[in-house]
């Protein structure tokens, strides 16, 4: 695994880790007497538990190895772009209160986010990353 490959795959996926702070708007759903549609309860809840998984698996991705360590970083970015799918179609369903935020900005963020997640994922499959993490699976 080349060093660019190895920098790019660690910061898509830090750069994921503001997504921790949805948890400061989950008072805001209606149950909770906020003014955001209930629906966003389960996005910004997800949202916050990945956001909190962020440093382990970065930390995961640069310390270990081994084929569980590789499927473990797959899996914890497919499901961060299903969890960012989930708020594009959260906010096209049950919008934000345009004065929590506009729509552009909900999309904007989420979308680029969602690249980010979907670009990392695609990383893991290459080769030399699939390699680099089995080889070490071989050696023990």
């Amino acid at each position: 695994m080349n060093a660019s490959t190895r920098w790019a795959i660690a910061l898509l996926m830090g750069a994921t880790v503001f997504r921790a702070q949805t948890v400061l708007f989950l008072p805001s759903v209606e149950f909770l007497g906020g003014p955001a549609p209930d629906a966003w309860f389960g996005p910004w809840l997800s949202d916050a538990i990945l956001g909190m998984l962020v440093p382990l698996m970065v930390y995961a991705f640069w310390a270990r190895r081994g084929v569980r360590v590789w499927g473990a970083l797959v899996i914890y970015n497919a499901l961060g772009a299903f969890d960012y799918s989930h708020g594009l179609i959260t906010q096209a369903l049950h919008p934000m209160p345009v004065d929590m935020a506009s729509p552009m900005t909900v999309y904007a963020g989420i979308g680029v986010f969602l690249v980010c997640q979907l670009v990392a994922l695609a990383l893991l499959f290459r080769r030399s990353i699939i390699d680099h993490f089995l080889r070490s699976t071989l050696s023990d």
